[in-house]
């Protein structure tokens, strides 16, 4: 009997992973590389803080500037100096946490919130 086998796709592929993790790098290094005022995509989990459930993760693809692309690099490091390598969060989950965060404090100051948003949305037209 001939043996059967299995066909690579997407949903099975071992490498599809690691190559989504190298173009990412990929992608950052390029980034560094460019001004300031450029645009860099970096994907986000967007869930709220609570614990989260594999099942209820959704992948999003923001546009954020490599100023505070360098900031996220910065603290990022300085958790993984504090708390050691293996112990520091993923930046996703620095991510997540902060955009919890201000969304809960979003409503005590709303209006001086509004004129900030305004603001950084007319610098990026």
């Amino acid at each position: 009997m001939a043996k059967r086998r299995a066909r690579l796709n997407d949903e099975n592929d071992p490498l599809s992973s690691t190559d989504k993790v190298l173009a990412g790098f990929e992608q950052l290094s390029q980034s560094a590389s460019q001004p300031d005022d450029k645009l860099t995509s970096q994907q986000v989990s967007n869930t709220t803080s609570q614990p989260a459930d594999k099942s209820r993760i959704r992948k999003a693809t923001f546009q954020l500037s490599e100023a505070v692309l360098q900031q996220l690099d910065k603290f990022h490091l300085q958790l993984q100096l504090e708390l050691g390598k293996s112990s520091a969060p993923y930046k996703e989950v620095i991510v997540e946490e902060a955009i919890a965060q201000f969304l809960e404090q979003a409503g005590s100051n709303r209006d001086e919130l509004l004129k900030a948003l305004r603001s950084r949305q007319e610098r990026r037209q």
